[in-house]
């Protein structure tokens, strides 16, 4: 798959100091990392489980995209904002050094709320105008909120990516392929933590929906859900993988044939090494070692994805 999201180039400078006030909408702002999928090895050997292989592929994607979402709005945690209108801040907007012709600005509100622990919601939205036609109004890029729990750095958020609509007013969008929209959302006020990420393409594109879903327990374990084409056989599945993993790195991925009622298409396990310890193909049944006590988990019993938001876990 392609890179998803490019950092946007804001062009920001330091503009005086933030003021106490400030502090809820910078802790707003997931920081890096924080939506990370964390897969103990970094590095595969020359012979690791086939099925451990794509994960690792799927969850560098998965953090490249979620990386780069924070990106967007990261780069005005250090600085203090333009403008504060009572519950609002602002900052910007800057001239676009990517893309001459065009401003950017960031708008950060506070919105009570009594229904969360923290009696406030945070949104923001990350917006762009042409300076080239006479009075053109700012449009979204990118929009998310969040609801902070009890700690300010956990709670409940989103993100939206709106590709599409820059597109429609000509905002230079190539390095986004065929991407229309991307929405994510993830819930970290307490264990298992989730995140989901739900990408729509165009019409003409290979893949038109790609969804991601991943999970994380407290001892570092995690799952993560996955779809995928592949013509890995005569005929091509549509794949649903469930990865999961403790926290030494041992662990299983199934997979799935969507397009066949949900057959049990292939199960890798894997050791803490990423060798596989059972591999299992439905169309490789001379090949196959199928002994389930050498996997770290038992098959799946279901195949549903965690949910982070109204129907956030629909695939």
């Amino acid at each position: 798959m392609k890179r998803l999201i490019p950092l946007l180039a804001l062009g920001l400078s330091a503009c005086g100091n933030y003021s106490n006030e400030d502090l809820d909408f910078q802790l707003a702002l997931p920081q890096d990392g924080e939506l990370e999928a964390k897969l103990p090895q970094a590095i595969s050997v020359s012979d690791s489980a086939e099925y451990y292989v794509i994960t690792r592929k799927v969850v560098t994607e998965f953090n490249a995209i979620a990386r780069a979402l924070v990106g967007l709005v990261d780069k005005v945690r250090g600085i203090s904002p333009t403008s504060r209108k009572g519950s609002q801040r602002i900052w910007g907007p800057w001239d676009d050094d990517r893309h001459p012709g065009w401003q950017i600005r960031v708008l950060m509100d506070r919105v009570d709320n009594p229904g969360v622990p923290s009696g406030f919601n945070i949104s923001y939205n990350v917006q762009v105008r042409s300076t080239q036609i006479a009075g053109a109004e700012f449009a979204d890029f990118m929009a998310g909120s969040y609801a902070p729990s009890g700690n300010a750095r956990r709670g409940q958020g989103e993100q939206h990516l709106y590709i599409q609509n820059m597109r429609d007013i000509g905002y230079p969008v190539e390095d986004f392929d065929q991407l229309v929209q991307l929405d994510l959302c993830y819930q970290t006020e307490q264990y298992p933590m989730v995140v989901h990420m739900f990408a729509q393409n165009q019409d003409t594109a290979k893949e038109r929906q790609i969804t991601y879903d991943y999970e994380e327990a407290a001892d570092g374990s995690g799952t993560l859900y996955f779809d995928i084409t592949t013509d890995r056989t005569l005929s091509s599945f549509d794949l649903r993988f469930i990865s999961r993993w403790l926290g030494s790195g041992a662990g299983r991925a199934d997979a799935y044939a969507v397009n066949r009622n949900d057959l049990l298409a292939g199960t890798d396990c894997w050791g803490p090494d990423t060798r596989a310890t059972l591999s299992w193909r439905i169309d490789e049944g001379a090949k196959n070692s199928h002994e389930s006590s050498l996997c770290a988990f038992a098959e799946p019993t279901d195949l549903e994805a965690p949910t982070c938001g109204p129907g956030s876990g629909q695939r």
